[in-house]
């Protein structure tokens, strides 16, 4: 993570990045002290304390939709096969942006996503499909823990694939 101090009047301050939220920059700065060491202290010491236990920092109000494309480029793009990615593109375009992407990152819980798997089994898609929306939303909020600790906990280790009811045709 990058940051850095500036003298303003007086006073020496830290600065430093804490990521994209909502499409835009979002930077942290705090006065560091009276003198340029003691602002160098300050920024570690905040480095330190946000990247070990982000809480600090607990402002976090950055979408669900506006995760999965820093998760997409982040982590997607740089890991995962060509055929991954592609079809983590398809799934999070059609689907998980769509009906999940209105949600703060926060605020998603295993209710929610438990009931976004149900409903897509009820409306009549294949097993595989939705085994695959269930990989890719594990993946994605895995990453969102660790290591971009965004949240918490995962929601994801809560929720169950919904039994798929086979086509039985009446004689």
């Amino acid at each position: 993570m990058k940051g850095g101090i500036r003298k303003r009047g007086e006073k020496w301050y830290y600065y430093f990045d804490l990521g994209t939220i909502n499409g835009k920059r979002k930077k942290i700065e705090r006065v560091g002290g009276k003198t340029k060491k003691e602002a160098e202290k300050a920024l570690r010491d905040a480095l330190s304390e946000f990247e070990n236990e982000s809480q600090l920092f607990s402002d976090n109000e950055m979408s669900f939709s506006d995760f999965l494309v820093f998760w997409y480029k982040e982590y997607v793009l740089l890991n995962c096969k060509y055929g991954t990615q592609k079809n983590y593109g398809k799934i999070i375009k059609n689907h998980l942006k769509q009906d999940l992407g209105k949600y703060k990152l926060k605020n998603l819980n295993p209710a929610i996503l438990q009931k976004f798997l149900n409903d897509k089994s009820k409306f009549g898609l294949s097993k595989n499909s939705i085994n695959n929306f269930y990989g890719a939303l594990s993946g994605a909020l895995k990453s969102a823990v660790y290591p971009f600790k965004f949240i918490k906990e995962n929601p994801m280790q809560y929720v169950h694939m919904p039994k798929m009811q086979e086509n039985k045709k009446m004689i």
